[in-house]
């Protein structure tokens, strides 16, 4: 896919430099990762910043800016991950162009190792105030982030990741039969939530079917969905594939377990594209989850994940299960104009402000 990927766009004129990630060129993998390992363990010595600083937090950071070399010109730089973050700093010096920030995640809690999020913390406050626009992919993360700086840029703005009106159809056939619950991810496996709602799926058999999208862990599988006549495996299908597949299911389930900060805050791409099919969704009550959908309260409920009371509202749900079958269409079109051809124009905007 990636490969396809790459050549749709080189088709269009766009000219990739790959970097290599693994340790196929084994003398570049071993310089960033001797420059990581060491910057890292001054940094728990002696306080650290600038280059040394971003090679503590990423070895990506070694070779972006490797390759900022052969690039003699740009309109625009701009970066996407923590790795990235002085080397989109230093390309934007050294081209003398704009340069923006785009932040996915909040970086500074992600995973559990504290002195790197202290890392990637104290790199952001250093570089974000100096892009000419930063935009973040979640309310609350944004919100996080203007915490730790102290306050917001000028040019900040909120993104959501957002899909193509296009892959998702009007709902028109009617669905009959047992309740049917839709997930999905590149990887069906342990912790990722599905274990808080399979008892109450398993209980339900006849009245609820669950449906899973996506390459299933084998221990998983075996220790949680084999010999269960009402959870249906559909194997990994193309993006635009997918969507088109959720029209024939009535719940969504947006079951995300906040193992770190950035779970708490992020709002995935499930959940969007779950509202965007017209779903009615079932998410726990992360906050930026519960937050989110405290504007949609038509569009779904969210449920305790610390207490795990999914039981009584998947019951919920089965009592009013006609009514939410018949407001299906009328969900899919109040949520229509929430996509990605309308989301993209704030960062449309974004850009030609400085033309």
């Amino acid at each position: 896919m990636n490969h396809k990927m790459l050549q749709e766009f080189q088709n269009q004129g766009v000219k990739f430099h790959c970097i290599e990630a693994g340790r196929n060129n084994f003398i570049q993998w071993l310089i960033a990762v001797s420059k990581e390992k060491s910057a890292r363990l001054l940094s728990k010595i002696l306080p650290t910043k600038n280059a040394t600083l971003a090679n503590a937090v990423s070895r990506r950071n070694v070779g972006l800016l490797a390759v900022t070399k052969k690039i003699s010109s740009a309109d625009w730089v701009i970066g996407h991950n923590p790795g990235a973050l002085w080397a989109t700093l230093i390309a934007g010096k050294k081209l003398k162009c704009k340069m923006g920030f785009d932040v996915e995640d909040y970086h500074p809690g992600e995973g559990n190792d504290e002195h790197l999020q202290g890392l990637t913390k104290k790199l952001m406050e250093h570089v974000l105030p100096k892009m000419d626009y930063v935009s973040f992919a979640a309310p609350l993360i944004r919100k996080e982030v203007s915490k730790d700086l102290g306050g917001e840029g000028k040019n900040w703005l909120t993104v959501l990741n957002y899909f193509p009106v296009e892959e998702f159809a009007a709902p028109e056939a009617i669905i009959s039969g047992p309740l049917k619950l839709v997930w999905f991810s590149q990887n069906i496996n342990f912790g990722r939530g599905l274990e808080l709602v399979l008892p109450a799926v398993k209980s339900n058999s006849g009245k609820v079917e669950l449906h899973l999208y996506g390459n299933v862990n084998e221990g998983f599988k075996k220790e949680n969905l084999d010999g269960l006549d009402n959870i249906i495996l559909h194997g990994a299908v193309p993006q635009n594939k997918l969507h088109e597949e959720l029209a024939k299911f009535d719940i969504g389930l947006a079951v995300d377990i906040p193992t770190d900060r950035n779970r708490e805050l992020a709002i995935t791409n499930k959940l969007l594209a779950y509202l965007q099919a017209g779903l009615y969704v079932m998410a726990t009550n992360t906050k930026s989850q519960h937050s989110f959908m405290a504007s949609f309260p038509e569009m779904g409920i969210c449920f305790d994940y610390s207490t795990n009371n999914s039981g009584g509202i998947l019951e919920t749900i089965l009592n009013n299960m006609d009514s939410i079958r018949n407001n299906r269409k009328e969900r899919f079109e109040k949520f229509r104009e929430n996509n990605w051809e309308v989301e993209s124009l704030k960062l449309v905007k974004a850009l030609d402000n400085f033309n």
